[in-house]
C-alpha cells in the first residue's frame, strides 16, 4: 500500500509550486476537520494530498487517460473544464495507487459535493473550500473564511451547506455549468437541516 509520504513526494513533483501550496493548505485543513469529526487520519492524509493530482494536467491528456480506463466524462464535465481533475485525480487514485472507494469518492466529488457524502468526502469537499489561501467574491457577500472555518467546526453539515449554496450562487454570477451532483448534494443537506 502506498503511503501519504510516497504520494507526498509524487504531487510535489507533478504539481506547480502554487498548486503544491494550495495542496498542502488543503492537508492541514482537512487535519482539522478529521480531528475534530474522527475522521481517518491516514486517509485524510492521502485524499487530501492527492486531491488535485490531476489538475494541470493538460485536457488532451486527460481525455485520453479517460479513454483508457474506460471512463466517460458526462455533458456538464465536458463543458466546464474545471470538473475534469477531480475525476481523473479519483481515477488516478483508484488504478495507479489503489486506494480505496472512499478515498477515490472524496476526491472526485470535492468539486462537486454530491447527495450523502460521507464524512471524508465532506472534509475534503471543505478543506478544498476553506484552504488559507482561498479567496472568496465580495460581491457574494461571503461570510469571512474565518467564520466559515469556525462554522465548520461547530456543525460541519451547516457548513456544507453554507458552502454548497455560496458555490451555486458563484456558478450562476459566472455563467457556469452547475452540475446536478452539486444541486443534488444542495438539495440533500438542506433537507437534512430542517428535519
Amino acid at each position: 500500500m502506498v503511503t501519504y509520504e510516497e504520494l507526498y513526494e509524487i504531487v510535489k513533483e507533478s504539481l506547480s509550486e502554487k498548486r503544491f501550496n494550495h495542496t498542502l493548505g488543503v492537508v492541514e485543513r482537512a487535519l482539522e476537520y478529521a480531528e475534530i469529526y474522527g475522521a481517518n487520519i491516514e486517509d485524510t492524509k492521502k485524499a487530501a494530498i492527492l486531491h488535485d493530482i490531476a489538475k494541470e494536467i493538460p485536457h488532451q491528456e486527460a481525455y485520453k487517460m479517460f479513454e483508457n480506463f474506460g471512463v466517460e466524462l458526462d455533458e456538464i464535465e465536458k463543458k466546464n473544464d474545471n470538473l475534469i481533475h477531480s475525476k481523473l485525480g479519483a481515477v488516478i487514485a483508484k488504478y495507479k495507487y489503489n486506494l480505496s472507494d472512499d478515498i477515490c469518492n472524496a476526491i472526485s466529488f470535492h468539486t462537486t459535493g454530491r447527495a450523502n457524502m460521507s464524512l471524508l468526502e465532506k472534509i475534503i469537499y471543505l478543506a478544498d473550500a476553506t484552504e488559507k489561501g482561498r479567496v472568496y467574491k465580495s460581491e457574494l457577500n461571503m461570510m469571512t473564511l474565518d467564520e466559515l472555518v469556525n462554522l465548520i467546526k461547530k456543525d460541519i453539515d451547516d457548513g456544507l451547506i453554507y458552502v454548497l449554496s455560496y458555490t451555486l450562487k458563484s456558478l450562476i454570477y459566472r455563467n457556469l455549468y452547475i452540475h446536478i451532483n452539486s444541486v443534488n448534494a444542495y438539495n440533500f443537506y438542506k433537507k437534512v437541516e430542517i428535519i
